[in-house]
């Protein structure tokens, strides 16, 4: 059974293929703009989707240094890229910020430093999208935060945001405790 004759030739392109990307990412890794090139490849339509699967197939691979630079520009795509980049961006964020690596306090506080801009704009679409994110990301304080402008805001498509996300936040169950 330890014949690597039995494979047919299209697997052994397959592998070399492989192995000639995993070569090839380590080197691209180690690229002294490394950084600069991931980021502008980040906010670049045509190259947003090979950068997001390069990091979701490299996470948790980037520094919180790194992280820190570059979440800002991941978690814009994840609110409001695309359908398909969106996704990806999601699945590179919730990498990051599972609950036992340093790096979820990176994506905390560059939500943090970006939650203003996305609630001053009033964009229920946008809302919507940052509440998708905010459950995934398993983030209750900045969920609360989204919730509060939601509440009983005049515009009866945000305020559906609030009672179709408050179930995910404890400020849900505050208020089922007044109730």
């Amino acid at each position: 059974m330890n014949n690597p004759d039995i494979f047919p030739e299209e697997w052994r392109v397959v592998k070399d293929a492989e192995n000639s990307l995993l070569v090839s990412r380590f080197n691209f890794k180690r690229h002294a703009d490394f950084k600069k090139f991931m980021l502008l490849a980040l906010s670049t339509i045509s190259e947003q989707a090979a950068a997001l699967r390069f990091l979701k197939e490299d996470a948790p691979g980037l520094s919180n240094l790194e992280l820190a630079e570059i979440a800002p520009v991941i978690l814009d795509i994840a609110v409001d890229g695309s359908i398909d980049n969106l996704i990806i961006a999601r699945a590179v964020l919730l990498q990051y910020s599972s609950h036992f690596l340093d790096s979820r306090t990176v994506v905390e506080n560059s939500l943090d430093n970006q939650i203003h801009r996305y609630l001053a704009s009033g964009d229920e679409f946008l809302y919507r999208r940052l509440a998708e994110l905010l459950v995934t990301l398993d983030l209750p304080n900045a969920l609360e935060k989204l919730m509060l402008v939601c509440k009983n805001n005049e515009n009866p498509d945000i305020a559906e945001i609030y009672r179709d996300f408050i179930k995910f936040n404890r400020l849900g169950k505050l208020c089922e405790a007044s109730d």
